[in-house]
């Protein structure tokens, strides 16, 4: 859904017309049709090729030439290609701040942010522009360098100088999605729809926002539309399924999972929403079995083994789920919510030394989530250490953990024979 610039949509789009003469007149050049960047981007490459075997370019002429090359590369996702290119234009110019930002992209896209922050970096180092602001504020916020407030400083700035840079303004409501601010992100998107009203990123992020928003009828029309434009993009069909789920539709979402495997039977999403859709209409074993049918095709993946564990636990087959967890959090990519479901299977199985250990690794990942303060209260009530076990319940009830919980945890008291505390809490609370 990384949408370059709004400067790409024209070449991406464009049709190529059979037979068409790469030079359509004496006035046309080479080297004009591959600057111009208008044509479709394999015959954008073509005349990039051709110009550079011309004797008459100047240095910074190849690598402009270079450069050009290179987004026609990056365009048609010959991601490698695209790379050489921009590090060839970089060797014969190396101030070219167009070649770093198209490094930037082309690194982004082949392998993800922190690679490509140091050439945005450099970029604006040579000077200012929109592409380099704008990549170096998004692949430092999303390696964790800056905060997202600062990014988005860094953002408006590049909209101060092209108010049209549409990539800048989504990225701005997808950064408030981060934040969980999804009112303020369905402004940004809606923005960046005033700019382009068809922007397939923008409406498929008006959509998510909608839908972190509690608003998922909206967000199932808008993900609707978006499909009309753009009828297999998976994210998009993927977060419909979620959609439905959310309004109790799961019959249907359901179809459309299967569909999903169908259309892309190598991602794990479609598996995971048909699980989901099986669970709320009470078929955990059909469910159960569609975890292990992608486990088994799809090979080791987290949040396969995630929702495995899950099902498994829901129905529970307790030493089951947690062999499986344990298998997801030797992955790489593991979060905080793994090492929570093995928190909660563990106190199932009342091991309760390894319940506190899971949920101390969750809170070590530094999501202070409540139930990992609520789970650890629980184990060492039953390890013998109530004062400090009603302390981190304190802290479960401060983070925000349900008020139903209360009476749940005077019962864990009351089973471990704290009757007095039991007492005590019940006055507190």
């Amino acid at each position: 859904m990384r949408l370059l610039t709004g400067l790409l949509a024209a070449a991406a789009l464009a049709t190529p017309v059979a037979a068409k003469p790469l030079v359509t007149s004496s006035e046309d050049t080479h080297i004009r049709v591959c600057l111009a960047r208008e044509d479709v981007p394999s015959r954008i490459v073509e005349a990039c090729d051709a110009a550079l075997t011309g004797s008459g370019l100047t240095r910074s002429q190849r690598a402009e030439v270079i450069v050009a090359r290179g987004d026609g590369h990056l365009w048609q996702k010959h991601l490698d290609a695209a790379i050489s290119s921009y590090r060839e234009a970089i060797g014969l110019d190396p101030r070219s701040t167009e070649a770093w930002n198209g490094l930037g992209w082309a690194l982004w896209e082949a392998d993800g942010d922190a690679a490509a922050h140091e050439a945005f970096d450099r970029s604006l180092g040579l000077g200012v522009s929109v592409q380099g602001l704008g990549g170096k504020a998004a692949t430092a916020r999303r390696s964790g360098l800056i905060g997202n407030d600062e990014a988005r400083g860094m953002l408006r700035a590049a909209l101060t100088i092209d108010p049209d840079y549409i990539w800048a303004v989504r990225e701005i409501g997808w950064s408030y999605l981060d934040d969980r601010e999804p009112a303020r992100a369905a402004e940004e998107f809606r923005a960046a729809m005033d700019i382009e009203p068809r922007d397939v990123n923008a409406r498929y992020g008006l959509g998510r926002a909608q839908l972190d928003g509690g608003d998922a009828e909206a967000a199932l029309d808008t993900f609707n539309d978006v499909l009309m434009d753009a009828p297999e993009d998976f994210s998009t069909l993927a977060y419909r399924i979620i959609a439905l789920r959310r309004l109790d539709r799961n019959a249907q979402a359901l179809r459309q999972a299967d569909r999903l495997i169908e259309a892309f039977p190598d991602k794990s999403s479609g598996y995971i929403e048909r699980g989901q859709a099986l669970m709320a209409l009470g078929r955990r074993g059909d469910a159960i079995r569609t975890y292990s049918e992608a486990d088994g095709k799809l090979g080791p993946n987290n949040a396969v083994l995630y929702w495995y564990a899950d099902a498994l636990s829901a129905d529970g087959q307790f030493e089951n789920a947690l062999a499986v967890i344990d298998r997801g959090i030797a992955l790489a990519g593991a979060d905080y919510s793994d090492h929570l479901l093995r928190s909660y299977i563990a106190l199932e199985l009342q091991d309760y030394p390894l319940a506190r250990t899971a949920a101390e690794a969750s809170l070590a990942t530094g999501v202070e989530d409540p139930w990992a303060h609520y789970y650890i209260a629980i184990s060492l009530v039953h390890e013998g250490a109530a004062s400090e076990g009603m302390a981190w319940f304190e802290k479960a009830i401060a983070t925000g953990l349900p008020a139903d919980r209360i009476g749940a945890f005077a019962s864990e008291l009351v089973g471990a024979g704290k009757w007095v505390e039991a007492a005590q809490l019940r006055l507190k609370y």
